[in-house]
């Protein structure tokens, strides 16, 4: 009984919109049209198609004119036809034309249980929306199906270039068929007669998608002169860039004179300084390499502002790379002379109460322990063996390790060579804090490792997302991060990566 009322309320809503019928003149136009044109799709896939397909005459909103068919559809669909491309158990190998024909047919299907929503003239009257409730449910769900294997196919690039532009539509629709599933459902008169527009609208455009010309036929219709313009503009803007810079660089140059002695005097510097680390490095190539790396990445980009960009980060980053690899290394060598310290204290306090002096300690711990604490240990004893008196020898280890339990070793054995005291007791009390020192630093370290991970995931993650669009959209990527919005959106985000690395190692940071 209550079903009853409801269905009786439903066709009262339904009915009062425009007396018999729910969709007014202009959209049952519409409807007529999208059946034409979508009948016309479904042949256009046929490969023995009637001749009168070629050139159908439409009507669309009153008006009648004829469609050619597109020359292009002869030679795809017949390649489209020979393709398999799925396979169902009940049906076979499916080709990729088979594939789009049937969400194809089922538009037309939805276009045909439309019109038996139209009035009728003396064949009684039309058929209430609500009565088509499960036609229009299982077009849906055969529809989605449809997609779904278009989807699971890839067959983005069907009709020369156009199959993901229709599928874009073809999406559309479907959005619109759940759109008026929830009409149906509610016995919204005006809600279903917006959505039947909607999807014979939207049928409508999916079929004039197969008479537009793909962006890239586009540029091939083109030519070769205007993409040769193009390489040759963006050729001469980087000789007017690269020229601009040689003619400041003419202008000021006593001061880039000044700047480059200042950067080979200290360019040796940090040969000395490599050298102390007993590492053989060219620091030229460290310079050159990343600076050459970041320009021809700009250079392959064939992209003036950013090879402009790529250039100042290639000069900034090889200007810098010799003391950042230099602070790297020399940090790494002192944590594993800190890790043999304590090996080579009680050596040393073994030896002193053996009866041997402080240097022959060290000798001992230069033949017995292994590298790097042998190495700093022996250039010591080879520094005194030459005339450098003991004092200055340690002072040039302390100087090249950055240990600063081995500063404490250091300070002690100078203070007792000039002031006497008891060596073997200052080293077990060393001995002894490192061991102390060792525990507190594996504890803060186990309470402060999230803290790291975070910050080097703050910090490298939106780069690796960054590099993982440039391989599917390079094109889009370089010519948003060219112009300048992406410019500033770039040096923004860098500013504010940095900045939240920062504080998350900030907020980990125990200085013991």
């Amino acid at each position: 009984m209550v079903l009853a009322v409801l269905a009786a309320g439903g066709l009262c809503v339904f009915a009062a919109r425009a007396g018999a019928t729910v969709l007014l003149d202009p959209e049952i136009k519409q409807v007529l049209c999208a059946e034409r044109k979508i009948q016309l799709f479904y042949y256009y896939l046929e490969l023995n198609r009637d001749p009168e397909v070629i050139n159908a005459k439409v009507e669309c909103n009153g008006e009648e004119r004829t469609v050619a068919m597109p020359n292009w559809m002869d030679e795809e669909v017949k390649a489209m036809s020979g393709r398999k491309v799925w396979r169902e158990p009940a049906e076979g190998e499916l080709s990729e034309a088979a594939l789009w024909q049937t969400p194809v047919a089922l538009l037309y299907s939805f276009t045909d249980v439309t019109k038996k929503t139209f009035p009728r003239d003396k064949k009684g009257d039309a058929i209430i929306p609500s009565k088509l409730i499960k036609e229009y449910a299982d077009i849906n769900v055969r529809y989605q199906l449809a997609l779904d294997r278009i989807y699971r196919a890839r067959l983005f690039s069907s009709f020369g270039g156009r199959g993901r532009s229709i599928l874009a539509t073809f999406d559309l629709i479907s959005k619109e068929m759940e759109s008026l599933s929830d009409a149906l459902s509610s016995n919204d008169s005006d809600r279903y007669a917006a959505s039947v527009t909607a999807i014979s609208v939207l049928t409508q455009d999916a079929f004039s998608e197969l008479f537009r010309v793909p962006r890239q036929a586009q540029e091939e219709g083109k030519g070769d002169s205007s993409s040769i313009m193009g390489y040759l503009l963006t050729i001469i803007g980087m000789i007017v860039v690269f020229g601009g810079a040689f003619l400041y660089m003419q202008k000021e140059r006593e001061r880039m004179r000044d700047y480059v002695d200042h950067y080979i005097q200290r360019s040796k510097e940090w040969t000395d300084d490599f050298n102390r680390q007993f590492l053989q490095v060219k620091v030229q190539y460290l310079a050159l390499v990343p600076a050459g790396i970041f320009v021809l990445l700009g250079l392959l980009t064939f992209n003036l502002i950013a090879l402009v960009l790529f250039t100042i980060i290639g000069i900034y980053v090889g200007l810098h790379m010799p003391s950042w690899t230099l602070n790297f290394l020399k940090a790494r060598r002192g944590k594993k002379i800190d890790a043999q310290l304590m090996d080579a204290l009680i050596l040393l306090s073994n030896s002193l109460k053996s009866g041997m002096d402080i240097v022959q300690g060290f000798e001992l711990v230069s033949k017995d322990l292994t590298p790097p604490i042998s190495d700093e240990f022996g250039l010591v004893i080879k520094n005194y063996q030459l005339g450098t008196s003991f004092e200055a020898a340690l002072a040039g280890m302390e100087e090249r390790v950055s240990s600063r339990m081995l500063t404490y070793m250091v300070k002690a054995i100078v203070l007792q060579r000039q002031v006497g005291g008891n060596l073997t007791k200052i080293f077990a009390r060393i001995v002894e804090n490192i061991r102390e020192e060792s525990k507190l630093d594996d504890k803060i370290k186990s309470l402060t490792a999230q803290q790291k991970i975070q910050s080097i995931v703050v910090g490298i993650m939106p780069w690796i997302m960054v590099g993982v669009m440039f391989m599917f959209q390079p094109e889009t990527m370089i010519r948003f991060y060219t112009s300048a919005i992406g410019v500033a959106v770039l040096v923004f985000a860098m500013t504010w990566i940095g900045i939240g690395m920062k504080v998350v190692a900030k907020l980990g940071e125990i200085k013991v």
